[in-house]
């Protein structure tokens, strides 16, 4: 089992998996000689339609191992995978927090807030600074940086 399926297991939970992102992940797997009948099955799927190429996701995910978490396990899983992206200073913290929340969308971190948006989350000093009105792009993609290393102090696993 890879963490590229689990990877893709999150994604999908989270509600952020497309079919082509699966046949392209199938299509790599075979590239690679990694064989599953359920890769031929998904091929052979007509037409390559959610319900059918997302049951079949499903059983080879099962076949392989990986199991599928819950909307809440992926988004943890994903803001951390994010997070910790921003924290390194590899990426353009403003740009990388935008595609955090738009892969935990299908999230309904709104309604577990405690005090401040995306608190129960530990995103909340982030989310502050993407918003920010009164500061320069500069000020705001550090305040997002110095707001992940503390995140990741405070909420990563730690492996």
């Amino acid at each position: 089992m890879s963490t590229q399926e689990k990877f893709l297991a999150i994604k999908y939970a989270a509600g952020i998996l497309h079919t082509k992102d699966i046949i392209e992940h199938v299509n790599s797997q075979l590239d690679k000689g990694i064989w599953s009948d359920v890769f031929l099955e998904i091929l052979d799927c007509d037409p390559k339609g959610w319900g059918c190429i997302s049951t079949l996701f499903e059983k080879y995910l099962k076949e392989i191992g990986v199991l599928i978490p819950t909307i809440e396990e992926a988004a943890r899983e994903l803001v951390e995978h994010h997070v910790l992206l921003i924290a390194s200073g590899t990426v353009m913290p403003c740009v990388q927090f935008k595609k955090l929340l738009e892969e935990i969308d299908n999230y309904d971190y709104y309604s577990k807030t405690k005090d401040y948006l995306g608190d129960n989350l530990g995103i909340h000093q982030m989310y502050g600074w993407y918003y920010e009105d009164y500061c320069t792009v500069d000020q705001i993609n550090q305040g997002i940086l110095e707001a992940s290393k503390v995140w990741v102090t405070t909420y990563a696993k730690k492996h």
